[in-house]
């Protein structure tokens, strides 16, 4: 609920600034905390953590909170809210990172479904390892997977990113016997940050130094030199 809170805070601040609920593209926190990849290269990477937290419109702020909802909750009350917090965090992270080296340098990504994804990627490896019935997981992770490829505009870059470190880290809350699991936790998280970190910085080198201006028209970025 506090997580929705603050994406619920975040819209409300966009909405004010761009006086519409339906287009945010003239607030400031939009194209200030949007993940663009060629900022990130700049030294704006703060943008890995807010873009998770914008999003473009009423339909795509409610339809996500939704989704938060819906599989937070049960994640939440198995996990608790430390580790369930840490694999949102670690899955936004993960979004970010993929839509940055799969991405093109100028684009604009926001949305927390990457995080999301990552949730559904913890409790298919959590349902699994305690014994639930998947089918209805399954089906609703295999919708969404294919509504990604199908729907444009949809970043599958970071449903991938957010899945996948999504499972890696719930494995690692649920798998482990009890006696090391503390220890595998740790490590894992630690390991998924060094890993996550490590790409940023290469896909940094690669794509280098922008220079970039916004206007009602959209972005505009050259390389610096």
């Amino acid at each position: 609920m506090v997580l929705i809170g603050i994406n619920l805070a975040a819209f409300l601040v966009t909405a004010l600034q761009a006086r519409s609920v339906m287009n945010l593209a003239d607030s400031d926190l939009y194209v200030r905390g949007g993940l663009i990849p060629a900022e990130v290269a700049s030294g704006e990477y703060w943008r890995l953590l807010t873009g998770g937290f914008l999003h473009g419109s009423l339909i795509h702020i409610a339809t996500n909170m939704i989704s938060l909802y819906i599989l937070g909750i049960p994640l939440e009350r198995i996990l608790g809210r430390g580790r369930f917090l840490v694999i949102y965090l670690l899955s936004l992270l993960g979004a970010s990172v993929s839509v940055l080296i799969f991405s093109a340098p100028v684009s604009l990504t926001i949305g927390a479904s990457g995080a999301i994804y990552g949730l559904m990627g913890a409790l298919l490896v959590t349902f699994k390892r305690l014994r639930y019935d998947l089918r209805q997981l399954v089906v609703i992770v295999a919708l969404n997977v294919f509504i990604t490829f199908q729907v444009p505009g949809i970043s599958w870059q970071g449903h991938l990113g957010g899945l996948v470190v999504g499972a890696v880290v719930g494995a690692a809350m649920v798998y482990p016997p009890q006696q090391s699991r503390k220890a595998w936790q740790w490590g894992t998280c630690v390991g998924v940050v060094v890993v996550l970190l490590g790409l940023v910085i290469v896909r940094d080198a690669q794509i280098g130094n922008w220079f970039c201006l916004y206007s009602t028209q959209g972005i505009s970025c050259v390389p610096a030199h």
